[in-house]
Formats: C-alpha cells, structure tokens, sequence
C-alpha cells in the first residue's frame, strides 16, 4: 500500500464550499428604471437594462429559490426599493444607483428575512394616498396565499446607528383573511382604488374565483365573492385582472380576466358588470364566506348557484402545445381598440395575443383570440418567467426566462409595425404592380394613377427569378422576358408598400421568355442573366447598363459565381455556367477591368457515373499558387478541380478527387472556402445540403488530402439553401416546414423567422453589412419582400440545457488539446460542450443525434473522442477537434454509430467504461437487461468496430460498469451488489475458437454495497495495482472498495480483487446519493458526493496505517484499509442532481473545482 496518502499526525485545516458559478432556471424577473434583476435560484443577477451587460449578483435567501419581484417605490432615478418573495420567505430590497458605490457601483441595502404563513402566490403594493405622511418611511404590500388567504407586508424603513447615517428596512408579515380550503395555484391581485383589492384566484381543480377585499376606515375590513369561473378542463397556471379598460376597447368592455391552464387554452372572462362597491347585509357575507371556501374539487356547473358561477367565456385561444404557465396584458394597444395579451408555457414560447370582436354568429364565443407572434429562443421545456419592459429602448419587449437558464429580450413585433413599423415589416407586390410602376417611371405618369391593362399574351405572366445587385437593389425577370429592377427605401416610413421605392424597366428580351435564371456577382454592382437559347446577359449598376456578356450555344441550367482574389489588382469574377442535356460545364473568367469582355473559358467535365450532372452549389479558391473549383452536385457529392495550363499552354481543369456522399443523396446548396490562417496550402470547405447537415472539410491543397472535420445536424430544416461567414461568424439559411430562418451557426442563435409558405418558390437572400438581411421570395403568385437589421431577439444571458442534465464529462487537461471542454448530456436529447472560462459557461457546439436522454458521457484519454449512450441502445463515437482558425471554434464527427442488437432495440445503456490501449479503445457497455458487452473500436483500422466479449448477469439490473485494467471490469447493479469480469488477454481471446470470436464471460467474488441500487460510481488510482472506488446508493450511503487491478493470490479467493472488504458510511446522505467524484489535492484524496437531499457533502478517505488512527471517523474499525472523515457541507441551487465532474483539481496556489449537474450547472469551489 501506498503509505504517502496517508494522513498526516496534525491534521490540516477543513475546507470550505464556496457556490463560484450558479446556471439554474430562471424564476423571476423585474424590469425597473436602469436595472434588469434576474432571479437564479436564490440569487438576484443585475443587469443594465439599456445594453443588458452585467453588473454583479447577490444571494437573497439562503436556499429558498426566489418566485417574484415587485417594485414597490421608485423614490427617484437613483434609488429603487424592492420587495422579494419565495415560497413562505419574503424580503425587501433598497438598491442605490447614484454615483459609483462599491465596486459594481450598485449599493444594496437588505431588510431581514419575514416568513408568511403560507407560500405567496403573488404580492402587490398598496397604494399609497397624497396626504399620508408615513408613506415615505412605511410601506404595506398584500400578497395571496396557495390557500387563497390575504397577508399584509410592511417594510419600515429605520435610521441606522452607524455614522453614515444610512438607512435600514425591517419587513413583518400578519394575516389579513383566514385560509380557504383551496388549493391555488395561482393567483393576481389588482388594487382598485386606496382600500380595495381584486384577487383572481385559480385553483387545482380548474376554478378560477373572482373576489374581493376591503377595509375602508368606515367599515370594518371584508372580503366579497364576486363569481366564480367553469370552463378550464385542468389546473389554472395563470390568472391576471386587467386595468379599467377605455370606452373604446373592445366593444366596451370594462374590466377582463384572462387566465391560462392545464388545457394548453388562454380564456378571457367578462367582470365588467361586477359591482365590488356594492353593499350587503352581514348575512350576506357569512353565506360568500361560505362559497368562498367550500371549492375543493372540480364542480358540477349545474349544481352551482348562476348568480355567482359561468361556464361561458368571452374568447378562448389555442396555439401552445403543452401546459401554458403565465398571461399578462400588454400596455400598448393597436389603434383599432383590441386588447393584447401575452403568454408563456411549457413549450418555452412566448406568444402574442390579440381579443378582437368574432362578428360571426356561428361560433360561440363574441370575441376570439388571434396569435399574433410566437417568440421561440428557448431550448428545451418551460419559460418559467416574462416581463414586458419598454423602459431601455422606448419600445414594448418581452424579457423571457426559461428552464435552460438562459434571458433572451424579443420585441413585440406586431405592436411595433402597428405603431412604428420597424424591423419585421413584410411587403406584397403583384406582378402588375411592378410593371405599372416601371411604366410610370418611364412616361413619367403617377405611380398611383396607372392601373396595368390586360395582357394579351397567352403565357401568363408571373415573376420568374431574382437576385440581388447589391445591398439596395435587386434584379427580377417574368416569364414574358421583362428584366428589372428594384429599388429597396433607404428611408424608414409609416407606409408598408415603402419597402420598394422604385422598379425600372431594363430590357425585355424574347430570348428570356418562358425561362431564365439569374445569379448575383461576387462583387456588388453586377447581376448575370441567361435564358434557354445560351446567352448570359450581365447587369452593371454603375454604368447603368444591361449588356449581352457570352453565349454558350444550348440552354443555361443554372449560373453561380464567385471572386477570385488578386493581390496585385481587382479581384476578377469567375462564373460556373452549367448547360442542361451536357456532360460538361464552362468557367467564365471575367475581365476585371471590363465587366462586358471575358478573359478565357475552362470546360469542367462532368461525370454522371460519379457525381451526377447537376450541379447545385460552386466556390472557388487559390491556395500554394493553384487555383481550384469546388463544385457541389444534386446527388451529394463533392468535387475538385484544379484548374492549370496543358502541356499546350491550353487552360484546363482536371478533377482531383470525388467526396462522395457529403451530403448523403440530397444536393450540396452552398459551398464556402475559407482559407487557414496558419499554412498556405490549407483550407476549410463549408457545404450545407437538403439534408439538414453542416459540413466542414479540411483541404491540404500541396498533399491532395481532404479530411472531414465536422458534420452535424442543424437545428432546422432539412432544406438548407446557403452559407456565409461574416465578422467572423458562420451563417446559415434555409428553409424549415413553412418557413425561412437565418441562423448564426457561431453563437447558435437564430437571426430571422420570415413565413413563406414553404421551400418550393422562387427566392432570393442578401445579408446586410450588420446582422440581418432582405429576403424577396414568391408566394400566390406575389412577391414579397422582408427586410431586417439586427438579430430578431437579443440574448441577455446565454443558455444551456432546457432539460435535467443527465451525464457530464470533463475533458484531460494537456496533451493535444489546449482547452478544457465540458460536455454534458440531458433529456432533451442533446450533447452540449462548454467551456468554463471567467467563472462562466460558453457553449461552444451542440450535437444533436440521439433520439432518447442521454444516460452516460465520456471522453477518451487524450481528449480527441467522446463516447455518448442513451435508450435504445444508442451508443455514439464522436471526434472533437479545436478548430480554432475557423468561424466554427469547434469542429464534431461522428465516427461511428452502435448497430442495436437485441431483437427490437429497446435496451437501455445504463453506463459504459472506456480504457485505451495504443490507438484502440476498449469499450464495456452495461445494459439494462444485466448483460455486459465488451467491444474494441479503433479508427486506424479496416473494421473499426469489433465484438470482443458478452456476459449476462442475474435478472437485476446493472447500473454501473468500470474497467479496474484491460483484463478486468467491476460492475454494479440493482442488487447492491459489486462483481468481477475478468476478461482474456488478446492472446488468449485469438487462441480461442476462430469461429465465434465473441467470447463469453462469467462473473466472479460479488461484494456487498448497498441495500439496493447504486446510483452513482467513482474511482481513483492509488498505486500501480491498486484502485478506491466509492459508490453511493439509493439507500442515502457510500460504499468504498479498494480493489485489485491485477491478479496477485489464487482466482477463486476475493482477496484476488479486493484489498479489504466494502467499509460503507450509512446515512451519508438524507435521500439517495446520486453523483460522486474523487480527486487528489495538495496529497488528500477528497470525496464530494450530492444527492436528491441537495446538499453538496466534502469528504476526505485517509488509507490506514497498520497502526493508528485518524480522529473525526464515521466508519471505521481497527482492521479497516481505509477511514472516511466529514469536511463540510454546502446546499446546492440544483435540483435533482444527477452527475459531477471536477473541473480543476487544485494546487498549493488555486482551489479545487467540482462542477454539479441535474436541473441546471453550479460549480462549487472548495477553499483549503
């Protein structure tokens, strides 16, 4: 035994936990003056509301998550008082902005800590009346219960004894009603006037009651039931009053309730003819006491009284797919008096709602609910919190928090083309209209007083094709032959047609009749247009002319265009003109110095055997002094040319290599060529395809070798059309169902959302020289025209998983790979992989492949693969690359892809081991039907996968699975119980039966370690032969083993595998012990392990001397190889914690860092 990991006689100080970096769902958010609050957990993040950037954060309560924010007093600018509530907990907040107090320049004075009697559902202030000289020292907030009772709150604000002079609060909480026997789970409360308040109150059975409280001075205070509300087919969510609504809105309605449930419906109830001042005998009351508290289940409508109950509504709408958690009304309102609304759900949308009066008889409803917009930035499930602010910008957002952590702002933007018109707006154009205003532009008529005359021709007349001059203009031809061009308004107007400011009429050929595609340069100013005879026309804006350029003798497929750069002079344009029916294609080279004259023509031959004759996608690229063309074809493939001068002096291109299938059979859209900034001869190649893939290969243009360094699923499609880098960042877009995105690969944030209609129409993209772009697309035979700048969302803080993380990996620090990556896996199918930098988390790549959670992730010794399971049997081999030189930063392939073997694939990989060995990488899988499987995947070989042992345990499950060396395996099951499998040496497993060379394995020396399950495995190596494993049950204890590696004693005594026997520590945890993770520190083998009990617990296993012992044990005895000694503890902001890595092992300078994961990311710091 290794005797320097014993403990020393004096004993070190004990390490603290310190909570570094909090990633947990978002639960309450607040909009007020210059301060965003973000509430994490028990945490209060601040940010600038005008640019969103950080300030600081600070911890609220001690455990308890934080459930709402409210503003109760805005005294000034500079000073903003708060009240904080979370479960039974409520806090109260002073927050001075003016000048630059402390390091953020943010002061923050706290009240202490009140506790209700039962948990708040929802608070609001008390108004506060002019002549009340308290106001200014006391205030009062009434807050409902989840028993539909009301508590006051009063923060007093008291003069410190401190010789600054400064200010503290006290809050104290006292009941105001008694509690009802309902159950809400929710609630809104609505101050009226200064001494009644409105309560919607909705239940877990699906009522929502509508009443009232008051305590005038006059009268002794009471509460009144105003109705009671049937309809919802499931739990109420989210109830909301709104203000007294002008004479205008709606049809006169005066006071609405909205409400959100269970049903995935959004309900609006008429309480305009419910009088709350109305007065009534003491009688009265007692028996709306009565009704009040007697609803506790869902009711019968005909047994209940029609003076206070209705099953009808107003409107009810219908757009989220699950459960709708929130409703608010919205400020603005559009000028035709509706009523907006705003919701958040389960399926982490927030949507736009418009009540409008529904003149139809034939429904039911008088009103109905329009969806005007639907905000979907959010992975995952839930968008726990929302606020409308309009305070930063002067314009109405949505501030979203969400179940992935992550803060996005969208801005409304129906109401902003209703009163502003700014980013979003679409245009609609008839062919008609276009050459209308063409022929005013000619004969100098008014625009608005042309109406095109009947056509006369027998082909009807629609638009045919577009593409884009430059940023302003574009090029558009009918199928009559009329050639144009359209003018985009510089200048932002109230008027929607405004998009287009001017169409000119450049030519009408009878060679583009009937057909015609174009293309736009390379460079702007310049637009080519061929027709089916063969010849290519190009467009100059700054000559204002429209010239013919080539002809190439047979009809034109398709035309694509590209810049070849110069460094001694302009950059000259090289055009791929493909001809229909040909096996070749023809470069154009264009003359830099003469857009109308071209310099010299290259076939490209065409092979149909190999790639196919379509062709869909064309770059071009110089690298080490060659140039080359990279065609994309229609069946998936890729091929290079190099084009070069023959022995004759001739110019030709000879085609050097095939990348067959890039894209599977779907066509190669788009093809980019990015050269590396670190050797000449190399390159990165972008191709996106129809079949929804990014793909990137690497090119070493002086060895001829192409190796593909990513391919992954987009999160849209499958009809990716285009690609573009721009400031560094990689840009995508296509089409998906009905519509049109632009998505920025880099950040992994969607840009633009357009709805089309669909992939199959006529279209064209030009990106802007800011974030954002102008698309023109078909669409009934109109054209369309939508213009954006800027991102259609902001993101205030970024995300990460919208589900339970179920697995996380840490990559090896060192060797090839100059980052630490963190990859981690959830139930919402995806593999996200972080970098943890400035006490934060980026994500860097998402991969989306599995179709089920993900059970288990690791990576391979030197960082270059990482293995992924899930149900189903999905077993994935992935290889991450740094990919620092290009716009994707990190470059992910999958190596190979695990064939089911059981008879329907319905296994689920519980965990997996991966030991590697030279180049191979030996793998145990344990699967949920107690079989084991051992494999070898090695990528430098022929047959890269192959089978090398089986074994079937008892009908328990196992859970965990462990390489203890290349000849041994422990395993963990549901029985509580650790075995053995030891494996064949390679010698001996060849010089076994050729015909099966799968051979069967048999378990041995099983130890007892739990009651039950084993929930969680780590391990640690103590010397050459030696290993600490520690498990954590589901019975709350932890089980260490110091195992053999090698085989040292006679093969049926367990003393061949185990040290010692298993030493447990019962009660370690107060529920079951779910991750664990071992690390040596400054000579001390620590032990964190967490739980369903969210506590973070810091341990120490000292390995015994044969004599002596060491204080502080929990379980131990003199013949014990090892003790287990508590360190400390701390509560966890993370629900259901499922797995740990640690991220930094620590020194004598820096402190050690574990990474938790469930619902959510910590990393927990542990100072020594």
């Amino acid at each position: 035994m290794n005797n320097t990991l014993a403990c020393d006689a004096s004993s070190p100080m004990f390490p603290t936990l310190h909570h570094e970096c909090t990633r947990v769902p978002v639960t309450a958010l607040a909009s007020c003056g210059a301060l965003l609050i973000v509430a994490e957990g028990p945490f209060l993040r601040f940010h600038h509301a005008k640019d969103s950037r950080y300030i600081s954060s600070k911890r609220v309560f001690k455990a308890q998550a934080v459930h709402g924010i409210r503003v109760f007093s805005e005294e000034n600018a500079h000073i903003i008082k708060l009240v904080i509530w979370g479960g039974r907990l409520v806090r109260a907040l002073e927050i001075h902005l003016a000048g630059q107090v402390g390091v953020q320049g943010l002061s923050l004075c706290f009240s202490n800590i009140a506790k209700a009697s039962d948990w708040i559902l929802d608070l609001a202030p008390r108004p506060k009346s002019l002549d009340d000289d308290s106001q200014y020292h006391k205030a009062a907030c009434i807050a409902v219960t989840a028993h539909n009772a009301l508590v006051q709150v009063e923060i007093e604000q008291r003069k410190s004894d401190t010789t600054q002079n400064t200010n503290g609060l006290d809050v104290s909480v006292f009941d105001l009603t008694s509690s009802s026997r309902s159950i809400l789970y929710s609630a809104h409360l609505f101050w009226e006037d200064l001494d009644r308040v409105l309560v919607a109150a909705g239940t877990a059975f699906g009522e929502i009651i509508y009443w009232s409280w008051c305590d005038s001075i006059r009268d002794a205070p009471a509460s009144r039931i105003h109705r009671v509300f049937l309809g919802h087919e499931g739990s109420i969510f989210g109830v909301q009053i709104s203000k007294e609504l002008p004479t205008e809105c709606c049809q006169k309605l005066r006071r609405v309730v909205a409400s959100c449930s269970d049903d995935r419906t959004i309900r609006i109830w008429d309480v305009s003819d419910v009088i709350t001042s109305a007065t009534t005998s003491e009688a009265d009351d007692n028996d709306l006491e009565v009704l009040r508290t007697r609803h506790t289940g869902f009711t019968n409508e005909a047994f209940d009284s029609d003076e206070f109950n209705s099953s009808s509504c107003l409107a009810i709408g219908w757009g989220h797919l699950s459960r709708v958690w929130s409703v608010r009304f919205l400020e603005a309102s559009p000028c035709n008096g509706s009523l907006l609304l705003q919701s958040a759900g389960e399926d982490a949308t927030a949507r736009t709602w418009e009540l409008t009066p529904n003149p139809g008889n034939s429904a039911n409803f008088p009103y109905k609910l329009l969806e005007l917009d639907c905000a979907a930035h959010h992975s995952g499930k839930n968008l726990w919190s929302s606020v409308v602010s309009d305070v930063s910008t002067g314009v109405q957002q949505v501030i979203a928090g969400g179940s992935d952590s992550k803060v996005t702002a969208t801005p409304l933007t129906r109401v902003l083309q209703a009163e502003k018109n700014l980013r979003g707006t679409i245009a609609e154009y008839t062919v008609n209209d276009i050459l209308s205003w063409a022929q005013a532009a000619e004969t100098g008529l008014d625009k608005t007083g042309l109406v095109q005359p009947p056509k006369s021709s027998k082909k009807a007349e629609f638009f045919r094709s577009y593409c884009f001059v430059d940023e302003t203009s574009f090029l558009l031809t009918t199928n009559s032959g009329n050639v144009l061009i359209g003018t985009l308004s510089s200048t932002k107007v109230h008027n929607q047609s405004s998009l287009l400011s001017d169409s000119t009429l450049l030519d009408r050929l009878e060679d583009l009749s009937g057909y015609s595609v174009c293309t736009s340069g390379s460079r702007p100013g310049f637009a080519y247009v061929a027709g089916g005879s063969g010849n290519i026309y190009v467009y100059s804006k700054i000559s204002a002319t429209f010239t013919s350029l080539y002809a190439v003798g047979s009809k034109v497929g398709d035309i694509f265009a590209a810049e070849l750069a110069d460094s001694d002079g302009p950059g000259s344009t090289v055009l791929l003109v493909t001809l229909v029916g040909q096996g070749e294609a023809r470069l154009l080279y264009v003359d830099p110095n003469c857009s109308t004259n071209i310099q010299r023509v290259v076939p490209i031959p065409v092979a149909d055997s190999s790639t196919g004759s379509v062709i869909t996608s064309m770059t071009y690229a110089r690298a080490s002094g060659r140039d080359f063309v990279m065609v994309g074809f229609r069946r998936g493939s890729i091929a290079l040319f190099n084009v070069h001068n023959d022995e004759e002096g001739k110019h030709e291109a000879t085609l050097l290599r095939v990348i067959d299938k890039a894209h599977g059979g779907e066509a190669v859209t788009s093809l980019t060529w990015q050269p590396s900034s670190e050797a000449t001869g190399l390159g990165h190649l972008f191709s996106v395809g129809r079949d929804g893939r990014l793909c990137l290969h690497q090119l070493d243009s002086s060895a001829n070798i192409v190796e593909l360094v990513h391919d992954l699923a987009l999160p849209f499609g499958p009809n990716i059309e285009g690609l573009y880098v721009q400031d560094g960042r990689l840009f995508i877009h296509g089409f998906s169902s009905k519509k049109w995105y632009l998505y920025d690969v880099t950040n992994e944030e969607e840009v633009m959302s357009i709805d089309t209609g669909g992939a199959h129409r006529s279209w064209t993209f030009r990106s802007h020289s800011s974030v954002g772009g102008t698309l023109v697309w078909t669409r009934a035979s109109s054209m369309h025209i939508c213009s954006q700048n800027g991102a259609n969302h902001a993101v205030i803080r970024s995300g990460g998983h919208g589900r339970e993380i179920k697995a996380v990996a840490v990559s090896p620090q060192g060797g090839s790979r100059s980052r630490q990556l963190i990859a981690t896996g959830a139930e919402d199918t995806d593999i996200k992989i972080f970098q943890y930098a400035e006490k934060d988390f980026a994500c860097r790549r998402t991969i989306r492949k599995h179709t089920t959670g993900i059970q288990h992730l690791q990576w391979s010794h030197d960082g270059e693969y990482l293995f992924s399971s899930g149900g189903c049997e999905e077993f994935y081999v992935w290889r991450v690359r740094d990919l620092s030189t290009s716009a994707l930063d990190i470059g992910v392939v999958c190596e190979h892809v695990f064939v089911p073997e059981s008879e329907h694939a319905d296994l689920r990989l519980m965990s997996f081991d991966v030991i590697t060995l030279g180049s191979a990488h030996t793998i145990a899988m344990a699967f949920s039907d107690s079989s084991i499987k051992v494999y070898r995947f090695d990528p430098t070989v022929t047959v890269k996968w192959q089978p090398l042992a089986k074994g079937l345990y008892f009908t328990s499950c196992l859970t965990q699975c462990m390489f203890l060396s290349i000849t041994k395996v422990l395993t963990a099951g549901t029985d509580g119980h650790a075995v053995i499998w030891p494996l064949a040496t390679e010698t001996e497993r060849l010089s076994g039966d050729s015909s099966d060379p799968t051979l069967q394995l048999a378990w041995h020396h099983p130890a007892r370690i739990h009651q039950n399950s084993s929930k969680a495995m780590t391990c640690h190596s103590v010397d050459a032969d030696t290993w600490l494993i520690v498990s954590g049950g589901d019975d709350g204890s932890l089980a260490c083993i110091l195992a053999r590696s090698t085989s040292s004693h006679s093969p049926t005594s367990p003393a061949t595998s185990y040290v010692s026997p298993p030493i447990l520590a019962s009660r370690a945890h107060g529920s079951a012990v779910t991750s664990c993770s071992l690390f040596k520190h400054k000579s001390r083998i620590l032990l964190v392990t967490s739980g369903n009990d969210e506590w973070v617990r810091l341990w120490e296993i000292v390995l015994r001397k044969n004599d002596g012992e060491v204080g502080h044990e929990i379980s131990a005895e003199l013949g014990d190889a090892l003790v287990i000694q508590r360190l400390g503890k701390v509560k966890t902001n993370v629900a259901d914690v499922s797995s740990m890595a640690v991220l930094d092992k620590g020194d004598d300078v820096t402190d050690a860092r574990v990474l938790i994961c469930g619902v959510g990311m910590e990393v927990i710091r542990i100072a020594t």
